[in-house]
């Protein structure tokens, strides 16, 4: 679910340290019976501030008015050790001391569609992208920012166009873009040289069947015991779509109405994904040897040879192993010689249709998008790692010119292989796709049916990958199909 999952496919999400942390599970078909009860109760949630004629708020002040009040987010932790956090929200409220700012870290989906239902929403929802479409089409979740934006002139185009194209819904803007990651390769070049590549130029990223033989070379076993995996491409843990979509595969129609989990395209990257681990034994082998991994340090401790994993590996690699001899590349597509592709995530800040302090909300978001903003956050990070006797990598903010501030501000060149990698970072997120199945309002469902009745059975030997994804296409099309949209 542009929901970001570690290597056992559990949820996670990102925290300003790059490292993962347990948070709330996908949205199933009891929910959206729930989500439309919910829309029920729309009419009440309009007095929090909100219409429901779905363009904004209905009662917006004057630009830089002073606002004050109680405000309260949920699902944004800002503790001390979380420096890019603390640092924004402390600045917030010394320039906001009117406002009593309440930050609830914890938000599941449950949470919040009770919330809903029950008139008790907070005024600040901090959402995975891929699952705001899921929120905006009941109607009585979160409210659309399309009017703040356009009072305030606020500048969206600075911006990913991908996290804001994530954060839209039916033509209106319902989200921020307030962090962002991506998916690239990572090679460990020590363990690559015991194949006879010495240099990451040897590896060819759209050359499919390089990358799936690669996984047969590296892997190391004692007996029956797996010591070191060889390639992990993560197609058990979200990346279907990565590879999906480098080889040319639909998932979704442009309306969102048709499920095309059995595109041919898809079958084929699903089909040489299984022969990718077949190639080193059995899944239950990999299975067996991810299972021992821990913090997501199975790359920094050479238990990997060659993996997909998000940006943020590299504050992990910063803080264990500056010395690994590794290297960054980024995703191509199939066949394809130049080019980069990947899969992004991340999250935005949203307005609750129950908000009882929306013009608070507002400026709250508005704060802590800025470039000056996020450059006290940056700085925060690191101070905090310099007085660490650690390097520093920045986080991925979704902003342009956030990030370039950052790099020219804060940066400073660690090694060729950082450096190499923290450049590329934002050129990757200037071409790399959504999710498709993240525009339609049941995009969770979707990817809940993709993970459990394709992706998995097919791994596990259980059906073929064509079988498998039309199964899980069935699925998908009939929550599509009973979808009722908030009136």
């Amino acid at each position: 679910m542009d929901l970001d999952k570690d290597q056992n496919g559990r949820i996670a999400t990102e925290q300003s340290d790059g490292s993962p942390a347990a948070r709330a599970g996908r949205l199933t078909r009891r929910d959206v019976v729930k989500g439309s009860a919910a829309a029920g109760a729309a009419a009440s949630l309009a007095a929090g501030g909100f219409s429901r004629s779905g363009v904004g708020p209905r009662r917006a002040r004057a630009q830089g008015a002073e606002v004050s009040g109680r405000l309260v987010s949920w699902g944004y932790g800002a503790a001390e050790t979380n420096q890019l956090a603390f640092a924004r929200v402390e600045a917030f409220r010394q320039a906001y001391p009117n406002v009593e700012l309440e930050l609830v870290p914890e938000a599941d989906t449950q949470k919040i569609l009770t919330a809903a239902v029950s008139d008790t929403l907070p005024d600040l929802l901090w959402l995975p992208r891929e699952a705001i479409a899921s929120y905006a089409g009941r109607g009585s979740v979160i409210a659309p920012i399309t009017e703040y934006v356009e009072r305030d002139g606020y500048d969206v185009s600075r911006h990913y166009e991908n996290a804001v194209a994530e954060s839209t819904y039916e033509d209106q803007l319902y989200g921020i873009p307030g962090g962002m990651d991506i998916r690239v390769i990572y090679a460990n070049m020590d363990h690559l040289a015991e194949v006879g590549i010495t240099d990451p130029s040897g590896i060819d990223t759209g050359n499919w069947d390089q990358l799936r033989d690669l996984g047969g070379q590296l892997i190391q076993r004692e007996g029956d015991v797996v010591r070191r995996w060889g390639f992990d491409h993560k197609i058990q843990a979200g990346a279907i779509y990565l590879w999906g979509n480098a080889n040319g595969a639909k998932f979704l129609s442009e309306d969102a109405q048709e499920a095309t989990f059995n595109d041919p395209k898809a079958v084929e990257a699903l089909d040489w994904g299984v022969q990718a681990y077949e190639g080193q034994g059995t899944v239950e082998a990999y299975d067996a040897v991810s299972s021992t991994w821990q913090n997501d340090e199975q790359f920094a401790r050479g238990q990997v040879s060659l993996t997909v994993y998000e940006s943020w590996m590299m504050t992990i690699l910063s803080q264990t192993v500056q010395d690994l001899n590794f290297a960054v590349l980024p995703l191509r597509p199939r066949g394809a010689s130049d080019g980069m592709t990947s899969l992004v995530g991340g999250r935005s800040w949203c307005i609750s249709a129950g908000a009882q302090n929306p013009d608070a909300a507002w400026e709250f978001i508005k704060f802590m998008h800025s470039d000056e903003t996020w450059l006290i956050g940056q700085q925060a990070v690191k101070a905090a790692r310099d007085a660490a006797g650690q390097v520093y990598i920045p986080g991925l903010t979704a902003s342009k010119t956030a990030d370039a501030a950052t790099l020219e501000q804060v940066y400073e060149p660690i090694n060729p292989r950082f450096d190499a990698a923290v450049q590329l970072f934002p050129q990757i997120l200037t071409t790399a796709p959504n999710r498709e199945i993240a525009k339609s309002p049941v995009s969770t469902e979707l990817d809940g049916y993709m993970r459990d009745e394709a992706v998995l059975p097919a791994l596990r030997g259980e059906k073929p990958a064509e079988e498998a994804l039309t199964d899980a296409n069935e699925s998908a099309q009939a929550a599509i199909d009973e979808f009722i949209p908030a009136s």
